[in-house]
């Protein structure tokens, strides 16, 4: 009995109550046609380390895109989750077992006391998620500070990112202290997410363009706030690099315009790219130590339509190829689906809905307003098929239970793909590929700066170290091999304060049979050396580190400190993971 009492009182000392953040920060949303301005409200949860129990070396995690609410914050806790060779373990779980504090921030759904508007937070606007973070961030630094002296660790899994890379350039504008030095963006759209936009089409037009006069009206409202709360949300429409309110033709809900035919965001994204990277120079957190984490391949690998394996996604590939006789007398539904399409292709078809009265001949019902035409841009192809961490497409669908011989249960049915490319692998990394801004959504991360025939390629990254896997994996999926990369972050070696300045990264780790480093500048005499987990030294030479190098590295998988020296005061330290 005393044993029990005693494992409460231990866990009570680890585990705070759930609080409510209501905003004081107030965002400037005038930009998005908001004549009045309305802080947010939040909610949080300290869990404590468990070993001292005392707020002081916080590592706070903000939840990203969650229309709905659907994640609690013991969910968020238990996203954490990871397999591996030890079993299933939790990241929060370890890192409080080294006397770290994990703080979650989530964003709910709640009517607001000043007009009563219901707000799903989830979903919200970027900027108004990021000033609750503000908020958080300055009752985290003022409840530690008695305690510590230890700064903050923040990481933003997806949208979270982005509101936590939002919150931190406005503190740095604002002269903020927000006492952080480690910021680890985990598969965020720094160039923005993707959702198909023959889905955005089709989905949009089966649930508001199948009224079919006398017939009647054979609309799925199931679909309508899949449109309205998740397409057509602030933050969608912040995010998307391809918005289908953007090829809507002049006073229709569901018809593209013909002359619409390249990748177009909604206006809101660009207001809201000009306003986070106007707050500083660089666009990005200038006092801490920028780190990232993709769940989409390093290589290149393309994903699979079903499963692990089977076929290969490539630009223009069937999504749905769909007759459905008889849904009025004489009358068949004709629903057709593709990915965007190559450069090559030109302009095809991504969606085409038809509903064909037949009797003598045939009669397209809709007058061909259910076609949607696209093209690529000249430098990438469709971005659909293209390597990054991939969304499940159950979690776009599964918002509605559909009836037995239903429409939208053969819809369901009919879908040739089970996954989609959410979160490039270039937009992931913030890649700045070319000076003009071109993405080549496909580009090759193994392309030295300068790579002919147009000597263009830059390979510009504002992260200082990451991890890109071999292949593409579930979007902001834990993996045994991105855990050890995020705990040799979190969890560092003494660093200088020249680390920061040199600015080297090491390219691919978990590494294969190459050391891949990358240096804002020639470090010369530089030594380097690679230690295993007793202290032997494996490797250890001494070279000139240019922007671009390339160390054979043959050694036993395993967890290795590579550790870069010179007699300027630089003293780089990383783990590192071969393969």
């Amino acid at each position: 009995m005393k044993i029990h009492y005693l494992l409460v009182f231990l866990f009570s000392i680890s585990l705070t109550a759930q609080t409510p953040l209501v905003g004081t920060t107030v965002p400037d949303l005038a930009a998005y046609g908001e004549s009045t301005n309305y802080v947010g409200e939040a909610e949080y949860q300290i869990f404590l380390d468990t070993d001292t129990g005392v707020l002081d070396k916080p590592i706070i995690l903000v939840d990203g895109f969650d229309p709905g609410d659907t994640r609690s914050l013991t969910g968020l806790y238990d996203l954490l989750d990871f397999s591996g060779t030890s079993g299933t373990q939790n990241l929060a779980d370890l890192v409080r077992a080294e006397g770290f504090d994990v703080v979650i921030l989530n964003f709910p759904m709640y009517t607001r006391s000043a007009d009563m508007a219901n707000i799903d937070g989830g979903a919200d606007f970027i900027e108004r998620n990021a000033m609750l973070l503000v908020d958080l961030i300055g009752i985290i630094n003022a409840d530690k500070a008695a305690n510590s002296p230890e700064q903050n660790v923040i990481i933003g899994p997806s949208m979270g990112g982005l509101i936590s890379r939002y919150a931190l350039n406005y503190m740095e504008q604002q002269s903020l202290d927000h006492d952080t030095r480690l910021w680890m963006s985990f598969d965020s759209p720094h160039h923005g997410a993707n959702v198909p936009l023959g889905l955005q089409h089709q989905l949009n037009f089966l649930a508001n363009g199948l009224d079919l006069g006398g017939l009647g009206d054979f609309s799925v409202v199931a679909l309508q706030p899949l449109i309205d709360e998740f397409l057509k949300s602030p933050a969608a429409r912040q995010l998307l690099t391809d918005h289908f309110e953007s090829h809507l033709s002049a006073g229709s809900d569901v018809e593209f315009d013909p002359t619409l035919l390249t990748p177009e965001p909604h206006p809101w994204r660009t207001i809201f790219t000009n306003n986070m990277e106007g707050l500083t120079t660089s666009g990005f957190p200038e006092d801490t130590r920028n780190v990232a984490i993709i769940n989409g391949s390093g290589i290149g690998n393309p994903y699979f339509a079903m499963g692990e394996s089977g076929t290969t996604v490539t630009p223009g590939l069937s999504v749905i190829d769909l007759s459905i006789p008889n849904i009025a007398p004489f009358t068949t539904a004709v629903i057709q689906s593709n990915l965007t399409p190559a450069i090559v292709d030109g302009t095809e078809a991504i969606s085409n809905i038809r509903v064909d009265f037949c009797i003598i001949g045939c009669n397209d019902l809709l007058n061909g307003t259910g076609l949607a035409n696209a093209a690529a841009f000249p430098f990438s192809d469709g971005i659909d098929a293209a390597p990054g961490g991939l969304f499940d497409l159950s979690g776009l669908t599964g918002a509605f239970m559909p009836d037995p011989g239903s429409l939208e249960e053969s819809f369901l049915n009919a879908l040739a793909i089970d996954k989609f490319n959410f979160i490039p692998s270039v937009s992931g990394m913030a890649l700045t590929i070319t000076a003009n801004g071109e993405i080549d959504w496909y580009h090759d991360f193994n392309l030295p700066p300068g790579t002919p025939p147009n000597g263009d390629v830059l390979n510009e990254t504002p992260f200082v170290n990451y991890y890109m896997p071999d292949n593409n994996e579930p979007h902001v999926q834990l993996t045994e091999a991105n855990v050890a990369f995020a705990l040799s972050e979190i969890i560092p070696q003494t660093l200088t304060v020249s680390n920061l300045d040199f600015g080297i990264a090491l390219d691919q780790n978990p590494v294969k049979d190459n050391l891949i480093i990358r240096s804002n500048e020639t470090i010369s005499n530089a030594t380097l050396s690679v230690i295993d987990l007793t202290g032997k030294v494996v490797l250890s030479i001494n070279t000139q580190l240019t922007d671009y190098n390339v160390i054979p590295f043959n050694a036993q998988s395993g967890i290795y400190l590579l550790r870069i020296t010179n007699s300027d005061n630089l003293d780089f330290k990383t783990k590192i993971i071969k393969q």
